[in-house]
């Protein structure tokens, strides 16, 4: 009922004055009494004029809309390149971090290497030396026998004296031997306690820089969840952008196919003269 009587007041489907007669249509209306005719196309041409502008206005609107669109599409974009070089710097990190990690691997694998060579070279110095050892004692032994069977030769009264100097040379090899055994284990045991005592250095130093690698580990490992977080954020947040925009074009496309109706229904309304549309009976 609102409608009908804004329709009978003079006011036109999208809610516009009418529009005001043209001198020229007056003049014609007063010249000659058959001026209706002029009178219809004179609004006809009143109602060209206003579909154009209002054309115009939807069109510009739509600009803007569209303008509005690219630029919200723009930031998305450039969310999407910071988020893309954010993770290239955090996979470059975790490269930077794995390489530091083998190379000290490499380090104290090659240090191992070293240790495990000089004692190597150890164990071989050791059995030259008793092989040396080995073979003078040999010597010895040889010595003496050929000074005993020379000693048996003489006469009965060195017998004597023969016996108390094997005697003497017997008593003089176990103190030797003695002697020499006692040194030998003496440097072996100082050879233990050094290496044992080497062993705990390079012990302690492994474990001391291991957990500081486990630190260095953590802290990257903290890093990196945080800026996995920061990622799947910034994901979201495009995810969210994107519906806008589809939320946007929906609106924009119910919005167009709203005003067509519209103004289909504008135009295909019953008018009468000067161009105002006119209501129905029902």
């Amino acid at each position: 009922l609102k409608l009908q009587s804004l329709k009978s007041a003079g006011i036109g489907s999208l809610g516009e004055p009418p529009p005001a007669a043209s001198p020229a249509a007056a003049m014609a209306e007063q010249a000659a009494p058959d001026g209706t005719m002029l009178a219809g196309v004179e609004a006809n041409l009143t109602a060209a004029k206003e579909s154009r502008k209002r054309a115009e206005l939807d069109a510009q609107l739509l600009a803007n809309r569209i303008a509005l669109l690219k630029q919200e599409e723009e930031k998305a974009w450039k969310k999407i390149e910071e988020t893309r070089k954010r993770a290239t710097e955090v996979m470059e990190l975790r490269k930077q971090s794995q390489d530091k990690f083998q190379a000290k691997e490499d380090y104290y694998k090659a240090k191992w290497e070293s240790i495990r060579s000089a004692q190597a070279q150890n164990a071989e110095n050791r059995d030259k030396s008793k092989a040396a050892r080995d073979q003078t004692k040999t010597g010895l032994l040889e010595q003496k026998h050929a000074n005993a069977r020379n000693t048996k030769e003489q006469s009965q009264t060195l017998l004597y004296q023969k016996k108390e100097r094997e005697a003497q040379e017997r008593q003089a090899n176990m103190e030797r031997s003695q002697y020499l055994k006692a040194r030998k284990e003496d440097a072996k045991r100082r050879a233990e306690e050094e290496r044992a005592a080497q062993m705990e250095k390079f012990r302690e130093d492994y474990e001391a820089r291991a957990a500081q690698e486990d630190l260095l580990r953590a802290r990257t490992d903290a890093l990196t969840a945080k800026m996995e977080k920061e990622e799947m954020e910034l994901i979201q947040r495009l995810q969210n952008t994107q519906t806008v925009q589809r939320d946007a074009y929906q609106a924009l496309e119910e919005a167009l196919g709203h005003q067509s109706q519209q103004i289909s229904s504008a135009r295909g309304a019953p008018r009468g003269p000067g161009g105002r549309a006119v209501a129905s009976a029902g």
